[in-house]
Parts: structure tokens; sequence; C-alpha cells
């Protein structure tokens, strides 16, 4: 269905941006542009929906709570420095792990944001 999607939006990117094309042909021939603002402006609307549509296809998809719990499991002693409660021990945790919580008083919710970093390890030399 997202493949489909993302046909739909090329399309409809290509035959937006191809009008804009003719209407500018147009304008170099010599036809008034104040007479084409109109049909410029759906037309590049058309183009802007259709880019959207076409990075929101391209946007990784969520993940799992199986995928979250295992790169939590991956991560090792979280529990146990989670455990050891002290201020300044939590503060280098939420520090190491990019964590940033917000505390939103009138919902009473804390908001939590990561930057995740990724590390990959290569094995050098021959086969």
């Amino acid at each position: 269905m997202r493949a489909e999607g993302d046909r739909v939006a090329s399309k409809q990117l290509e035959e937006a941006e191809a009008k804009l094309r003719r209407f500018q042909d147009a304008i170099a021939a010599g036809v008034d542009p104040m007479a084409m603002v109109e049909s410029i402006n759906e037309a590049q609307a058309d183009r802007a929906a259709a880019q959207g549509a076409l990075a929101a296809a391209n946007e990784p998809a969520g993940m799992t709570d199986a995928e979250v719990y295992a790169m939590i499991d991956s991560l090792g002693a979280i529990g146990a420095a989670l455990a050891d409660s002290q201020p300044g021990k939590l503060a280098r945790l939420y520090r190491d792990l990019r964590l940033d919580l917000r505390y939103d008083n009138e919902k009473e919710a804390v908001y939590a944001t990561t930057s995740l970093r990724v590390n990959n390890a290569g094995v050098r030399g021959g086969t």
C-alpha cells in the first residue's frame, strides 16, 4: 500500500512540475503572468502537497515494543544504574543516553526525548 502511495505522489509531483514548466514557457512566449497567477499558485500547491506526501512516505516507521525492549536490553546495566537513584549518577546516565526529560505541570506528564547513536564496529584483515 505504501508503494502505491509513493507512485501516486510521484505521479502528482510529475504532473504539477509539468504544469509549472508549461506556465513558465507560456510566460516566456509572452502571456501576461498576472493572468496565470491563480493557476500557478494551484500548481505550486499541488507540487508542495506531492512533495510532502513523498517525504512522509520516506520517513522511517516507528519501532515496535519488542524492538525498544531489545535495544534497552542491549545497553546492559541501565537497570542497575536506575536502581542507584543518586542524582549525580542519574544525571550522568541521562547525559550518556542523551536523554532529555521535560515535565508538563498542567498535564502532569513527563516527555522524554533522546538522540540515538549507533556505533558500528568492523573487523579488519583478510579472510
